[in-house]
C-alpha cells in the first residue's frame, strides 16, 4: 500500500486525469440511467403502480390501453373467473384542462374506490371517494387547488397528491368512475354509455397472476388479458426508449472499463524494471499485485465521488418537466460494478507483474 501511495504521489497529474476522465464516465452512466428511469416511469407510472395484479383489455385493442373498448358488463363476467378476487373498472382518456401551472394536456383516469385499480404513490392527503375529487401527480398541484376540465368546464378539487402516476409524461388526475363518465357524457351527450378501457384484477391468494391472466383470456369473450408487468412493457414506445438508453449505458460502461484496465496495463509495461528491481529484492508477486488492486480501487472511489457530485448538480439544474432523482441503490450497484469489472480488466497487469523473473534483475536497467 506504502508502494501504491508514493507512486500516486509523485504522479498526482496522471492519476487525476485518469480520475477525472473515470469520473466523466460514471457520471455519464449514473445520469443516463437516471434520465432513462425517469422518463420511463413517466410514461409508464399510471399502469406499473396500480393497486392490481392483472389487466384486461379488449381483444381488439393490440396490447395497448387507450386502444381498449370494454362494455361495463364485462366486470362482472371477469370477476366470476377462478383466481379472481376482486374486479375493477378502469377509464382513461386525455383531455384539455387548467391546471396549477396554466392550462396543458390532461390523462384522466376513472376507478371505483374500494376496488383494484386505484393508483398507488400516495404522499399526501386521500384518494377520491366522491364526485368530482380528484388526486393528481402535477407539477405545482396542492391539496384543496383546482382543475377545470376543458371544454365541458367541470371543475375537480385536489383531495391527494401523487408520485410515480403520470402516464404518457403528461399531468394525470384520479378520479372515481361516476366523476369521469360525467366528464366524458358533457362532451359526448349522445353516447350510448361510457366504454371501459381496462378492468383491474387482484388475485387470489397464491395464485400465479399470469395464469389468471391467460384464464380470463380463454373464459371471457372479446377480451385479453395481462400480468401489469407484461402489459407495461407493452405500451408503446417504452421498449424502443429502453433499449436505446441501455445501447448508450452499456457501451458507456464498457469505455470506462477499457480506459482503466489499459491505463494500467501500459503503466505496468512502463515500470516492469522496477517491479523486476523489487522482485529480485524480496518481493512477492503478491504484494506488487496488491499495489495495483489499491490503486485502482483509489481511482473508481475518487472517481465515484466526482461523478455523484456531477450528477447530483445536474439533476439540481435539468427543467425537463420530469420528476428525477438519483437512487442511491443505483449509485451503489454501478460503483460496485465498475470497481469489480475494472479489477478484472487489471488482471491483465498483475498476470504481467507474475510472469516477471526476478534472475533478470542484474540486467535491469
Amino acid at each position: 500500500m506504502r508502494l501504491a501511495l508514493l507512486e500516486m504521489r509523485r504522479a498526482k497529474l496522471r492519476f487525476g486525469l485518469l480520475a477525472g476522465a473515470v469520473s466523466l464516465l460514471i457520471f455519464l452512466v449514473l445520469f443516463l440511467s437516471t434520465l432513462s428511469g425517469a422518463l420511463i416511469e413517466s410514461f409508464t407510472g399510471a399502469i406499473k403502480n396500480l393497486d392490481a395484479n392483472v389487466l384486461v383489455y379488449s381483444d381488439t385493442a393490440r396490447d395497448n390501453i387507450q386502444g381498449s373498448r370494454l362494455n361495463p358488463t364485462i366486470v362482472a363476467q371477469v370477476a366470476t373467473v377462478p383466481g379472481v378476487a376482486a374486479a375493477g373498472g378502469i377509464a382513461t382518456t386525455t383531455t384539455s384542462a387548467v391546471l396549477p401551472d396554466g392550462k396543458g394536456d390532461l390523462a384522466l383516469f376513472g376507478f371505483t374506490p374500494g376496488q383494484p385499480g386505484a393508483p398507488s404513490g400516495l404522499t399526501d392527503g386521500r384518494l377520491p371517494s366522491a364526485a368530482n375529487e380528484t388526486a393528481v401527480d402535477a407539477p405545482g398541484a396542492t391539496i384543496g387547488s383546482t382543475m377545470t376540465l376543458l371544454p365541458s368546464n367541470i371543475e375537480l378539487q385536489v383531495v391527494g397528491i401523487l408520485t410515480g402516476a403520470q402516464f404518457n409524461a403528461a399531468p394525470t388526475a384520479y378520479v372515481d368512475l361516476p366523476s369521469y363518465q360525467a366528464a366524458i357524457k358533457a362532451t359526448n351527450p349522445n353516447a350510448p354509455f361510457i366504454p371501459l378501457n381496462a378492468v383491474a384484477v387482484a388475485t387470489d391468494a397464491g395464485s400465479d397472476p399470469a395464469t389468471v391472466a391467460q384464464t380470463i383470456t380463454d373464459t371471457v369473450p372479446g377480451t385479453t388479458g395481462y400480468t401489469v408487468s407484461t402489459a407495461v412493457s407493452k405500451i408503446p414506445g417504452v421498449a424502443s426508449v429502453s433499449q436505446t438508453f441501455g445501447i448508450l449505458v452499456g457501451l458507456t460502461f464498457i469505455i470506462s472499463i477499457v480506459v482503466i484496465g489499459f491505463f494500467f496495463l501500459i503503466l505496468t509495461v512502463q515500470k516492469l524494471r522496477v517491479f523486476t528491481l523489487l522482485r529480485a529484492s524480496g518481493a512477492s508477486p503478491a504484494r506488487l499485485a496488491g499495489s495495483v488492486v489499491f490503486q485502482i480501487t483509489a481511482v473508481v472511489v475518487l472517481a465515484s465521488a466526482i461523478a455523484v457530485l456531477l450528477v447530483w448538480g445536474a439533476l439540481k439544474g435539468a427543467s425537463s418537466g420530469i420528476p428525477v432523482s438519483l437512487d442511491p441503490a443505483l449509485v451503489v450497484v454501478t460503483v460496485l460494478a465498475v470497481w469489480l469489472f475494472s479489477l478484472g480488466a487489471g488482471l491483465l497487469s498483475i498476470r504481467r507483474i507474475r510472469s516477471i523473473d526476478p534472475a533478470t534483475a542484474a540486467g535491469a536497467r
